[in-house]
């Protein structure tokens, strides 16, 4: 062994050394934030109004159960730490379905519920990717752990989101797709409709992925779809054709000063302001959609076709956060590479190291004059890693992966 490797070995075993220690970090944060589980309390709430019979899409009336819920029973009030601020609901219909059953317990009985099914979701997700991306199950296992225990991760169940549910329906339609069941496959992926905005682009990615199963992979997702939206027509009629509504107010609503956008939009939009704004949004996602045809006719490979959209996707998407950058530990672990060679290009590992440290500036209260999307640092040098390694090289010298 080389000095250099000794190298890579020794810094393998402080990353995954220091992510278990963050273990500590975590369990001081959630035993003392006011807003763990924000979200999630959302969903609840709406939840709630669903099984009420009312629309979880009417801010007014989901408004008042929140208040009910998490304000009123501590006689809460603004500038109070614990006050719990309205937050919409723009997720899909069928969160609020799954979690009506629950509505009559305690919300703080249900979110560590939530949260541990989060976590298996992503630990789940992480296995069937890097089998399907050729790792070995010693390092499987090791990375599988690493993954949960990142601050993505973390974040995910500190705000008690959902993208674990998008990167689980994203990792099992790629894995059953894989080894010949697209139909399954198909049908899985209807997950994404949770998070339409993070996950709409999926199903072209695994399409791109596996392209002998595409034709197959995609009328299964239609058809999966159209149960699922007919489904929800049923559970909640006259509810449904409110959420794009929902979805646009939703985004109207985030216009100003958003918080910890992990996208490369999070570098400009927050300090234009008027019409400035969308001129400079436009003209970047211009520019993105032109590197990135210029990419995918240099990567002809599948997997390489097929990452090179997933990354570009989330990097120019105007509205992802932290937690939704689970999507592409994919990219992050073909970068790796199964036997870990991936250690020696020191982009590669910059950006994992990044992953395992900068998301924490934000939820410490750190900023950069308007700058606050501190996970899209580590997104840029995904980026450039990616660039490097696999778009600018010859096709020839891209590998594949093999199914484990």
């Amino acid at each position: 062994m080389t000095a250099a490797q000794r190298g890579i070995r020794a810094r393998q075993r402080l990353f995954l050394i220091f992510t278990a220690v963050l273990v500590l970090a975590y369990a001081r944060q959630l035993a003392g934030a006011p807003t763990a589980g924000q979200d999630f309390r959302a969903f609840f709430a709406a939840a709630t109004v669903a099984a009420q019979g009312g629309d979880p899409y009417d801010w007014a009336a989901l408004n008042r159960t929140e208040q009910a819920l998490y304000n009123a029973p501590g006689h809460l009030g603004p500038g109070d730490p614990r006050y719990y601020d309205f937050l919409p609901y723009p997720e899909g219909p069928w969160l609020a379905l799954a979690l009506q059953p629950l509505t009559g317990l305690d919300w703080r009985a249900v979110y560590p519920i939530f949260a541990a099914l989060m976590l298996l979701a992503i630990a789940t997700g992480s296995w069937l990717i890097l089998g399907r991306l050729g790792w070995r199950s010693s390092r499987r296992r090791m990375t599988v752990a690493a993954a949960t225990l990142s601050p993505i991760a973390f974040i995910n169940i500190l705000q008690g989101q959902v993208s674990a549910l998008v990167f689980l329906g994203f990792a099992a339609a790629w894995y059953l797709t894989a080894r010949g069941k697209p139909v399954a496959g198909g049908l899985a992926l209807t997950l994404v409709w949770i998070k339409p905005n993070l996950g709409l682009a999926l199903p072209v990615v695994i399409a791109l992925l596996e392209p002998k199963s595409a034709r197959r992979l995609l009328i299964s997702f239609a058809a999966g779809s159209v149960v699922a939206f007919g489904a929800a027509a049923l559970a909640l009629p006259g509810v449904l054709t409110h959420w794009p509504n929902e979805i646009l107010s939703h985004w109207r609503a985030v216009q100003g000063p958003q918080p910890d956008i992990a996208s490369v939009h999070s570098f400009y939009y927050p300090a234009l302001t008027g019409p400035l704004k969308t001129i400079a949004l436009v003209l970047v996602v211009l520019a993105g959609c032109g590197y990135a045809l210029w990419a995918l006719r240099r990567v002809r490979r599948p997997l390489a076709s097929g990452l090179t959209l997933l990354l570009l996707w989330f990097a120019l998407l105007p509205y992802v956060h932290s937690f939704d950058a689970i999507v592409l530990l994919p990219v992050l672990a073909f970068l790796l590479e199964p036997d870990l060679s991936g250690w020696a290009d020191p982009v590669a590992e910059v950006a994992l190291w990044a992953f395992a440290i900068v998301p924490f500036a934000y939820f410490v209260g750190w900023h950069l004059g308007f700058f606050t999307g501190f996970t899209a640092i580590p997104v840029a040098l995904l980026l450039l890693a990616w660039h490097r390694r696999v778009v600018l090289p010859r096709p020839a010298v891209i590998p594949q992966a093999r199914a484990a």
